[in-house]
């Protein structure tokens, strides 16, 4: 009710979607900590620590993405980005909060609209036309099989809930389930549609799109990780070893990009491959280390969009070409970057760490010979994370950059809270450990 409630509060007074969203945010989870598995449950409705961990998320992203708004001061159809917003909220909300799979369909849909309409109406570039239609289209292509699955599994089980008992035996069936979830990460092979859809995106699209709709896939994916055992045990091989391959190939790719955006979004697709091999091994470690590894990734990815933003605001380029030397005119800002591409080649005391650790180990338990890939990804990672930051900030600065102004307080305030959620929740490893119980 109160997300319902937020849609025509700010037609009139639209600075009360803050004190709307904080209030829904702050009331609601301060009373849903203590749960062992669903809680909160009605017919379809019910969270657990997954689904808590995923809302919070998205609540999160999609408040810094009202307060990106605020910063660039989006004069031109405020409202409408607004409206736009809240629907997203909703759908977002409501698509980690229900337990059958074909309302998880219907609303993980409904959450690509408004990206779509951010996308189409507040872009730069006429290409937004194709990134846009890309995004539908390749999701739509890869998720209408998903649908004709559940109901084939409604008319044979009579239902498809996440807590279910039965094993799905047809490979078909089980390559149609996980087809969806491949292409929302998006896996290597199928992930074209996520850097054109990034780059002609808003700060505010990318935010979302990086920080939440990625997760979707992973999410779909924890969900059926248990009807899919046997199609995982006889395949998973296929796709870990194709995540790897694309991990090390697009770790090069993003090594020779001139456009920080586009580097930044192939970073993402390197990340999400090594998100895809943890959960096809269907170990403790790699399951909770992709969790953890998406929800770094949520905040670290859109922080670092928002920082392009705040360059191309001001310079009007985001190449590496004409973006140098921004150590000499946004000093303080330089800290953050240097902050954000840390956490991008996982450092401590990131949670980035610890879910990449997991996931190594579990790699390595699962196959000795994956250390070569594991070795060159993450020394490739850490190259081009370093690139960003000393091909941004040293070098002969270009002219346009004489006119550069200082940044605002709110886009430092928005920085901040990008940052602190993935340093601190090193200090509560406790819920990661309930967390940990639950996938056991």
């Amino acid at each position: 009710m109160y997300v319902i409630n937020l849609i025509p509060s700010f037609l009139f007074f639209w600075w009360k979607v803050f004190f709307y969203l904080l209030s829904f945010f702050f009331f609601f989870f301060f009373f849903s900590i203590n749960f062992s598995f669903f809680s909160f449950i009605s017919y379809v409705f019910g969270l657990d620590y997954v689904s808590y961990l995923f809302i919070c998320l998205s609540i999160w992203i999609c408040i810094l993405m009202t307060y990106s708004m605020f910063s660039y001061r989006l004069a031109v159809g405020s409202v409408y980005f607004l409206i736009c917003l809240n629907f997203l909220i909703l759908m977002l909300f409501l698509v980690f909060l229900v337990m059958d799979f074909f309302y998880f369909y219907f609303f993980f849909e409904g959450s690509l609209i408004p990206v779509f309409l951010i996308i189409f109406g507040w872009g730069y570039q006429p290409e937004r036309l194709g990134a846009g239609y890309y995004l539908i289209f390749y999701t739509l292509f890869a998720s209408f099989p998903f649908l004709v699955v559940i109901f084939y599994i409604y008319l044979v089980n009579g239902g498809f809930m996440y807590f279910y008992n039965f094993k799905v035996l047809d490979w078909f069936v089980g390559f149609f389930i996980l087809f969806s979830f491949l292409v929302s990460f998006p896996s290597f092979g199928v992930h074209l549609w996520l850097p054109s859809a990034h780059v002609e995106a808003p700060v505010s699209g990318s935010m979302i799109l990086a920080g939440v709709l990625l997760k979707l896939g992973g999410y779909g994916f924890f969900r059926s990780l248990g009807f899919l055992y046997y199609f995982l045990f006889n395949y998973s091989f296929f796709f870990i070893s194709l995540s790897l391959y694309g991990c090390l190939l697009i770790s090069l790719f993003c090594l020779v990009q001139s456009d920080i955006k586009i580097l930044i979004a192939y970073s993402s697709v390197s990340h999400m491959g090594v998100v895809i091999c943890g959960l096809f091994m269907m170990t403790t470690w790699g399951v909770l280390g992709s969790l953890l590894f998406m929800l770094g990734h949520g905040f670290v990815s859109s922080g670092l969009f928002y920082l392009v933003g705040i360059v191309y605001s001001r310079v009007g380029s985001r190449s590496f070409f004409l973006v140098k030397g921004l150590l000499n005119f946004m000093p303080s800002l330089s800290l953050f970057w240097f902050f954000f591409c840390c956490m991008n080649m996982s450092c401590p005391p990131s949670i980035n760490l610890f879910s990449e650790i997991s996931i190594v180990f579990s790699l390595l338990h699962w196959s000795y010979y994956t250390y070569i890939f594991v070795f060159f990804f993450l020394f490739f990672s850490a190259c081009y994370s370093l690139a960003i930051f000393f091909l941004s900030q040293h070098g002969q600065f270009s002219s346009m950059l004489r006119i550069c102004s200082n940044c605002k307080l709110l886009e430092f305030f928005v920085l901040f809270l990008h940052l602190y959620p993935v340093f601190f929740m090193m200090f509560d490893m406790f819920f990661f450990s309930l967390l940990f119980n639950l996938i056991c």
